[in-house]
């Protein structure tokens, strides 16, 4: 055993729920809480879920065990799904729910407003992964974060250390590649929305690299699933995370098995209980083999993740769930029923389970038929050590080689074990009274209270019941005080389990056998009432329109409308005006691909803010005042992902901007906190995921003059948006994407790294990840992170002519994959498409174009 190191409280342990029967598998395995979701408005739409009709019986059944209920409506909403999801949060409210987890700003100012004693959680999708961005949310009402799985425990604990709001953290499961809310991935490949719970696992897929033009030997990068992740575990170094303060400890698998469920939630509880209980820590071994059960559920490697210091978090080698290692194959014996695979067993096995071949072709399943000894005896189970010939069927056998490695993927033993395990009951006290000539009395008592602020009460439970028997003298057999314990103890199919009985009775008396299971019953009966009775809240039938002036004139004269005349392109603009002229921006990556954009009629410049410097160099001064003079804004892009050691080496150079009278463009909360410190005006990306009013309106009081609408909504949900932002007085403007490849993800994995440590990649490379299809998607290389970007190009050219009917202010092109003659011209095709013109632009050899979501949306 480990020496007892921390003095800890100990966070809950929060497991996934799909449906009922993962709700008792997880109550099983002694989850202090879970989340689920109800209907499509979730981020795993593939799940079962909940409906109305079933939610208010889970909520019961879950508080009846003591275990804490989470709804996620963790996506973002459309301006026309607000109602519904009100509605929905509205039922959940009235069944008794814990806390909402969110992703949508605008539901979060909306569920704020309407139930302000709801507890409100922000969900890993919003990307929050630095102090600032947890400081932004917990302003905005957020009671807890769920903070990106790339921190690491060191970033975690300064963050729990620095901020009001609880921090939660993902500790078991899959993990995505990208930052999760930063991926597009499956949406622009299959038109399923990863950031609305559809995801199509695109990472899940065999891909090749192409380097200046030349296939990448798979074997350097491991194999053909590069993107592909490990699953995370972090059972052996449970201890590190639990030092960071975290309150909440995150299982993923809303869409796993439900033994699946009982067992992770089991690990972690015990890890839990022992390492911030009294006695002795878990040792490594009894953690290990925890583990070991856990990959006989799922496994397709495991990684210790970011959390753990491990960035390796990708598994080339295979996608799918494999099982536990089990053995090589030493021999094989072929005949007519089947096949026979000598092997020296890794794990315990049985006839029935099953197994995975990894053979030289592809992975193959197949269940054991017979376990045959060395000696030729037929056993039922063979136990790990042993060398054994395992018996599979001779269809499969003609694909297995000697060295192929073979996988336990069902345990029918462990399977047998998990259902049979008991539910999580709630610890009692009792106390009886049995007086002669006094009524029998039973009094039942919650033993330990979870302390939750959200309207609950904070005493302890207790429960009276007092029976018409009146006790009675024996005449014969008296009833003893070891009878009526037993009694108490028999608490039977009730949701509780006695701790204590203290028994108060007087000698020689005598009761029934029938009155004390009677009492016992109702007793216990009127402590689930007490404990069920202040869940139930009166529902409050919300109406949107109701909640209209949350972006209101009145709402948005913030700080933001002092803001917009540092907007060279937003002055002397009428927000309402039908004769508006749409405005054309630009982003480009280098400072003389910048004062090209700007000859060829940009009216608005994005460029990285590491160019201040240069750019505000003397040498340039004179450049810069012409731009100003022609009134073109220029505004400062900073990078979408910033850990906390680099907002401390950006804010210098946000000041400079500052200084110097530009504005910036951002797409972390993190960064829209500091700009809110250093009142530096912004523009609010297309990342924060905005597809309502409402989060628009948000960011427009943060300070932001303009919010980049998301990619994946389709005109006429622009148009829904604009129209309602039209209400706004002293809004900023709207922007939406219209030319370039769009970014499929950013990962803090390191993709590149093998194949830049063999200088097959060098700093010039182009590099190409390639799947099934031959679609080639362009990687990029950006410190230790990689960004993927789509295979085809975004053009909108042809119906420029219509978007101003949308409602939007500017229209975006990302040029920073083009030289400066290919700068010059789409500029100018976009210009005389504003004005009117008819005009085309020539393919460039080899590239798809699309029309993105515009025209089908997600």
């Amino acid at each position: 055993m480990s020496t007892k190191n921390i003095t800890c409280t100990s966070p809950e342990v929060l497991a996934p729920v799909g449906d009922e029967e993962a709700l008792l598998a997880a109550i099983r395995g002694g989850a202090d809480a879970v989340y689920l979701g109800v209907g499509e408005f979730n981020a795993r739409q593939g799940a079962k879920n909940f409906t109305l009709d079933n939610l208010d019986a889970a909520v019961k059944l879950a508080h009846s065990h003591g275990v804490l209920v989470y709804l996620a409506l963790n996506i973002p909403i459309k301006q026309k799904e607000l109602q519904h999801a009100l509605e929905i949060v509205d039922c959940s409210y009235a069944a008794g729910i814990d806390a909402v987890i969110f992703q949508d700003l605008g539901l979060l100012k909306l569920l704020k407003e309407i139930y302000p004693d709801l507890e409100l959680h922000a969900s890993t999708q919003m990307t929050i992964h630095n102090k600032g961005g947890v400081d932004f949310l917990s302003g905005l009402g957020a009671k807890r974060v769920i903070v990106s799985r790339e921190l690491t425990a060191a970033e975690v604990k300064d963050i729990v250390d620095h901020s009001n709001a609880e921090i939660e953290v993902f500790v078991h499961g899959a993990l995505c590649y990208s930052y999760s809310g930063k991926c597009l991935f499956s949406s622009f490949l299959h038109g399923r929305s990863a950031n609305r719970g559809a995801c199509a696992q695109p990472c899940r897929r065999r891909y090749r690299f192409v380097v200046n033009g030349r296939e990448v030997d798979e074997r350097h990068i491991g194999g053909s699933y590069p993107i592909s992740c490990a699953e995370l575990s972090t059972l052996t170094g449970l201890e590190e995370i639990i030092k960071t303060g975290v309150v909440s400890l995150k299982i993923e698998g809303r869409m796993k098995k439900p033994e699946y469920i009982t067992a992770s939630a089991a690990a972690y509880k015990a890890a839990v209980e022992g390492i911030c209980g009294p006695g002795e820590n878990p040792t490594k071994e009894e953690l290990e083999a925890r583990e070991a059960e856990l990959a006989k559920l799922f496994y397709r490697g495991f990684t210790r993740g970011f959390i753990l210091g491990e960035k390796g978090v990708s598994h080339p080698k295979y996608s799918s769930n494999y099982g536990a290692f089990l053995g090589k194959v030493l021999d094989i014996s072929r005949s007519k029923g089947n096949t026979k695979l000598t092997v020296r067993l890794n794990e315990d096995i049985q006839v029935k389970d099953g197994i995975s071949i990894f053979t030289r072709e592809r992975m193959l399943g197949s269940a054991v038929t017979g376990i045959i000894t060395i000696s030729g005896e037929h056993i039922k189970d063979a136990e790990k050590g042993e060398k054994v010939g395992l018996e599979i069927s001779s269809k499969t056998g003609r694909a297995v080689q000697r060295g192929d490695e073979l996988y336990l993927t069902t345990d029918t033993r462990l399977l047998d074990t998990l259902q049979k395990t008991k539910l999580k009951t709630l610890p009692v006290s009792l106390k009886v009274r049995a007086r002669k000539g006094e009524q029998f009395t039973v009094i039942i008592e919650e033993e330990s209270k979870k302390l939750r602020e959200a309207g609950k009460s904070k005493e302890k439970a207790t429960a009276e019941f007092t029976d018409d028997y009146i006790v009675q003298e024996a005449e014969k057999n008296p009833t003893t005080v070891e009878q009526i314990r037993k009694a108490m103890e028999s608490l039977g199919d009730t949701p509780f389990e006695a701790k204590s009985v203290e028994i108060e009775a007087d000698e020689n008396i005598f009761i029934p056998v029938s009155v004390l299971k009677n009492a016992r019953r109702k007793a216990a009966d009127l402590l689930l009432e007490k404990i069920l009775s202040g869940d139930k809240k009166e529902q409050k039938h919300p109406d949107l329109a109701d909640f209209n002036y949350l972006y209101s004139s009145e709402s948005c004269s913030s700080e933001a409308s002092n803001q917009y005349d540092n907007a060279p392109a937003f002055r002397g603009t009428q927000r309402n005006s039908a004769s508006k002229r749409l405005l054309l921006s630009v982003e480009v990556n280098e400072s003389s691909s910048l004062f090209e954009a700007a000859f060829a009629g940009a009216d608005i410049i994005y460029i990285p803010v590491s160019k201040i410097e240069e750019l505000t160099a003397p040498e340039n001064a004179e450049k810069l005042e012409d731009l100003k003079a022609e009134k073109v804004e220029l505004v400062f892009r900073v990078p979408l992902i910033n850990h906390d050691h680099e907002l401390d080496k950006l804010k210098p150079l946000l000041e400079k901007v500052k200084t110097a009278g530009f504005g910036i463009a951002c797409s972390d909360f993190g960064v829209v906190q500091l700009a809110k410190e250093l009142s530096i005006p912004f523009a609010a990306g297309k990342e924060f995921n905005i597809f309502n009013a409402f989060t628009a309106s948000i960011l427009y009081q943060a300070g932001a003059y303009r919010a980049t609408l998301s990619s994946e909504l389709n005109l006429s949900e622009i148009k829904n948006i604009c129209e309602a932002i039209q209400t706004c007085k002293s809004s900023g403007q709207t922007e939406i994407f219209v030319y370039g490849r769009e970014l499929m993800l950013i990962t803090e994995n390191d993709l590149l790294k093998p194949l830049i440590d063999r200088r097959i990649v060098r700093k010039d490379s182009e590099v190409l990840l390639i799947d099934q299809e031959d679609s080639e998607f362009p990687v990029e290389h950006l410190g230790t992170r990689t960004l993927i970007y789509n295979s085809k190009v975004l053009d909108m050219l042809k119906y420029v002519k219509n978007l101003k009917d949308y409602g939007v202010d500017v229209l975006r092109l990302d040029l920073s994959f083009n030289n400066q003659i290919e700068i010059k011209e789409i500029i100018k095709a976009y210009k005389e498409a504003l004005a009117g013109k008819e005009t085309r632009l020539k393919p460039a050899r080899g590239v798809e174009y699309t029309t993105g979501h515009y025209f089908k949306g997600v």
